[in-house]
């Protein structure tokens, strides 16, 4: 994808600091959406690698007390090709947007807040909203905010009026329960939000390649298609295997049936009955 603009290039700063909804806190703990895991990268990771097909050159990360957690997700900046800055910091919108002078940005600003997931869709934003007289402007789709906000370099002391610039097609998850968290993570694996991609591996024959699942036994009822294993899993003979995703150091026992089931990292499965509809974390299954 080629930048949205020769000519400007604002610094991103990724709003990375919304708790999540309770319903959430009580699977995945007290941490902020930006970290929560979506078939195998955080929402910050997401972002970033859309600011990265972008050639965006500078990014700042407002995470709170996350910030740790988040600098040690997203890894160096070479990774990304860009500078990333993580803060220990929060702000929200309407404080960065009054503070912008003091952050010397002669291209003005790009507001991400990572409290949802999105396709693809800022780079279209930017090359409608560059060509737009005003100064302040907020990517909508179907007239519904997308969490996503420019401002152009400007003289003015204050901005007064945003004006709002329509993005088609764009999918959003708002997150706001496990059904959605499930539901996001096959949305991504199938392909329905434009851009992003799943970062663990799609296996359609269970241990067809060691190096996608070590120590996987090729004895296993699994359905074609509908199979994701990330890194160091191990699979026992006569497990069955429908819809499931397994992120990384997983362990399913043998004769375990997984139907529609998300499985988080470092989780041992031996459950004598079927798991169905569910997403297991830290030895707890939930249902959804």
């Amino acid at each position: 994808m080629k930048p949205y603009s020769d000519n400007t290039d604002p610094v991103a700063i990724i709003l990375a600091d919304q708790p999540m909804g309770e319903e959430l806190q009580a699977v995945f703990g007290r941490q902020d959406l930006a970290s929560l895991r979506i078939a195998g990268n955080t929402i910050v990771e997401h972002i970033l690698m859309e600011l990265q097909d972008m050639k965006i050159h500078e990014c700042i990360v407002l995470a709170r007390q996350n910030a740790v957690q988040v600098q040690a997700e997203i890894g160096n900046a070479e990774r990304w090709g860009m500078n990333i800055t993580v803060m220990d910091y929060s702000l929200s919108k309407e404080q960065v947007l009054r503070e912008y002078k003091s952050l010397s940005t002669p291209n003005g600003l790009l507001i991400i807040e990572a409290d949802r997931l999105r396709s693809h869709c800022i780079g279209n934003f930017l090359r409608r909203a560059n060509a737009s007289e005003y100064s302040l402007l907020e990517a909508r789709c179907a007239h519904q905010p997308l969490g996503i906000t420019l401002l152009k370099n400007t003289k003015a002391d204050f901005i007064i009026n945003t004006m709002s610039i329509e993005v088609d097609d764009v999918v959003v998850n708002t997150l706001g329960s496990t059904h959605d968290f499930h539901r996001a993570n096959f949305d991504v694996v199938v392909g329905n939000f434009k851009g992003l991609e799943p970062s663990v591996h799609i296996n359609s024959i269970v241990g067809q390649r060691q190096h996608w699942a070590s120590n996987v036994q090729p004895h296993c009822d699994a359905h074609q298609g509908n199979i994701m294993i990330d890194r160091h899993c191990r699979l026992g003979r006569d497990v069955s295997l429908k819809s499931v995703i397994l992120n990384h150091d997983v362990y399913v026992e043998r004769n375990v049936s997984l139907e529609n089931t998300i499985v988080m990292p470092n989780a041992i499965i031996s459950s004598p009955k079927p798991i169905k509809n569910a997403i297991v974390h830290e030895g707890m299954v939930f249902q959804i």
